[in-house]
């Protein structure tokens, strides 16, 4: 009982971490976000915040992890409603999951933080679809091109369309966002895995 006690104390301290330096990045840029200016808004001394994290790239990245475990939660819930390409990789979830948080992710872009936020992004997208993948190719043919190939040029394609679409003032919906992405990136990512679209000639 007394380490479940801990366990939500130290959650509940790094929720109030994360939420700090996100208030922060709304109000001016990632780049000139201390260390204290987070502190003070979280209302925790500075031991506490080095118990938990190295600095404050070290807290953004924890924040992907939970946004990561949303979107795993997503998935799973529109699981059985997915088709074709997006049922593969569920690009229509990580969408629609950037507009709902578009405010942070575009003032992290404007705010100095784009290469942290692009090169955590590749790497969660990256884990996120060769964990899906993996696990629909587990017993299928041998691939023409290497699954590091495959996810890794995914991965680039879907955050660079992410980006560009948070920088365009996302004239388009999430919806449109992803039948783009789906129609330009899957044909051939299709036959590289040896699956047929169902949707496609």
């Amino acid at each position: 009982m007394a380490a479940e006690k801990t366990d939500r104390r130290i959650q509940r301290t790094q929720q109030q971490l994360q939420a700090a330096l996100v208030s922060l990045i709304l109000e001016k840029r990632y780049d000139k976000i201390t260390v204290q200016e987070i502190i003070d808004r979280a209302n925790v001394g500075r031991s506490t915040f080095y118990a938990h994290f190295q600095d404050k790239e070290d807290l953004l990245v924890s924040g992907f992890v939970s946004w990561e475990q949303e979107l795993h939660q997503q998935f799973h819930t529109h699981a059985h409603d997915a088709e074709g390409a997006d049922h593969l990789l569920h690009s229509l979830t990580f969408f629609r999951h950037a507009y709902e948080h578009r405010d942070l992710y575009r003032a992290m872009i404007e705010g100095g933080g784009s290469d942290v936020l692009v090169a955590v992004g590749r790497q969660h997208m990256s884990a996120s679809i060769k964990a899906h993948l993996d696990t629909i190719l587990a017993d299928g043919p041998q691939l023409t091109i290497p699954l590091p190939v495959i996810t890794h040029f995914l991965a680039g394609g879907l955050l660079s369309l992410l980006m560009w679409w948070l920088n365009s003032d996302m004239s388009y919906t999430p919806e449109q966002m992803n039948e783009m992405f789906c129609q330009l990136a899957m044909p051939g990512v299709l036959q590289a895995l040896g699956i047929h679209d169902e949707n496609g000639p």
